[in-house]
């Protein structure tokens, strides 16, 4: 997977004429920890690997951190960490933001753990990587990622402040982001990576000349923090989002629904509240689908919102959608994105479409790093961050369309190499030998 990416950069690179010593930076991370954790799991304590990469840091090490997610999922691997880094890098490089990639994760299945268990193992890892010199606020800030969630930062963040008297953090706050709002969290995090891409679907509908209905057939699949919140959006934000309000499928692991001529949104997310599943949703109103036949549909607008490789070279081939937004982490493979570019599918790559979440942690860790007055009244503070998150994904979308344009490639194409050349820049002034 990683190799796949490293080809992909590659290309892209040469494409810009990026040097090739800058592209060396990127080719393997600056480090990895591959480590173990001995939490006490059902009574008895157990060992677990914690495996992390920072990828690259274009910016100072030691002055801005890396940042990345932590995830808890069965699949974690090294080669998934070092791809997920990088796309970290990559994506925090188009909307410069001062991070470098980062990634790290814990291959277990957090479902079948209990809560107490789930902060045993959590506070491990707070402890191992405190001991390791890989987490503070200006080395390396976690936050939320598959299978982990705004208790799990407020679990590391008491940690690090219990054992802070020992580790003597500054702005132990900005240790780790997409905390619980009473915690030092900043609110419009929970819904960020929906928001931000909606934003960057709008502006990039009125910079392209596209041939589509002016309420777009969509079709989600994944109904986790990104999907759910995507759904919500087109329904409680002012008619912000009313443009989007048609989504005729949704989808989670299990399976999922869909109605040709658009489901009612708010009976959708009623009934997914109730029961976690699209099972059983009522025949007469949404007929039930897999999550492959979900991304076959002939919608307007396929929106990947699940884990990595939904889209590869089996059937990207099939995909009938003329557009398609990658809320999900490389949600596309690099094989499947050369296809999707050969048929003249549009796509907004993952880099693009879903760094509102890391944009959003970014104004968190400025505000906890006492960058920005504490708000006592939350109102005022989620329009400053809505205001803030706007402005940096439209800025994301209008580089990616205009680089794309300057080099007469692919959106996806211009995306990444709007952020190498921003990558290219700072490693050139932060290593003046390159």
């Amino acid at each position: 997977m990683f190799a796949e990416k490293v080809k992909q950069i590659e290309r892209y690179a040469q494409i810009a004429g990026i040097p090739d010593k800058v592209i060396d930076e990127l080719r393997e991370p600056k480090d990895i920890c591959y480590t173990k954790i001995r939490p006490i799991i059902n009574g008895k304590q157990e060992s677990l690997l914690l495996i992390g990469v920072f990828h690259c840091n274009p910016y100072s090490t030691g002055a801005r951190p890396f940042k990345g997610g932590l995830r808890y999922h069965p699949g974690v691997n090294l080669d998934l960490m070092k791809t997920l880094a990088h796309g970290m890098t990559e994506k925090e490089a188009l909307a410069l933001l001062p991070f470098g990639g980062a990634k790290f994760g814990v291959p277990i299945d957090p479902a079948k753990q209990t809560e107490d268990d789930l902060r045993d193992i959590t506070e491990k890892v707070a402890e191992r990587l405190l001991l390791k010199n890989m987490l503070g606020p200006d080395i390396y800030v976690p936050g939320p990622d598959v299978g982990t969630n705004s208790t799990t930062m407020f679990w590391i963040y008491n940690k690090v402040a219990e054992l802070n008297v020992l580790a003597k953090l500054p702005n132990v706050a900005a240790v780790v982001t997409g905390k619980p709002l009473d915690y030092d969290g900043c609110p419009g995090r929970e819904d960020a990576t929906s928001r931000g891409l909606w934003i960057v679907l709008k502006e990039f509908l009125q910079l392209a000349s596209l041939q589509l209905p002016s309420k777009p057939r969509i079709a989600i699949q994944g109904f986790g923090n990104v999907g759910m919140n995507l759904t919500k959006l087109t329904v409680d934000s002012d008619a912000e989002f009313d443009q989007f309000s048609n989504i005729a499928a949704v989808s989670d692991v299990n399976g999922g629904i869909f109605n040709g001529h658009g489901l009612d949104t708010q009976k959708v997310l009623d009934y997914y509240k109730n029961h976690k599943t699209f099972a059983g949703f009522p025949k007469e109103e949404a007929d039930q689908i897999t999550n492959s036949e979900l991304l076959l549909l002939p919608v307007d607008i396929l929106i990947p919102a699940a884990i990595e490789n939904q889209i590869t070279k089996e059937n990207a081939n099939k995909i009938i959608a003329p557009l398609i937004c990658e809320a999900g982490n490389e949600a596309i493979t690099p094989e499947a994105q050369s296809i999707l570019d050969d048929r003249g599918k549009i796509v907004i790559p993952g880099i693009a479409a879903n760094s509102g979440g890391v944009v959003v942690s970014y104004l968190e860790w400025r505000r906890n790093r006492g960058e920005r007055r504490h708000i006592v009244d939350t109102a005022d503070d989620f329009e400053w961050v809505k205001k803030e998150l706007k402005n940096i994904m439209m800025n994301v979308i209008i580089s990616t369309y205009r680089t794309a344009a300057k080099y007469r490639t692919p959106l996806a194409h211009g995306a990444h190499i709007a952020a190498l050349e921003n990558i290219s820049r700072q490693l050139l002034v932060k290593h003046s030998r390159l």
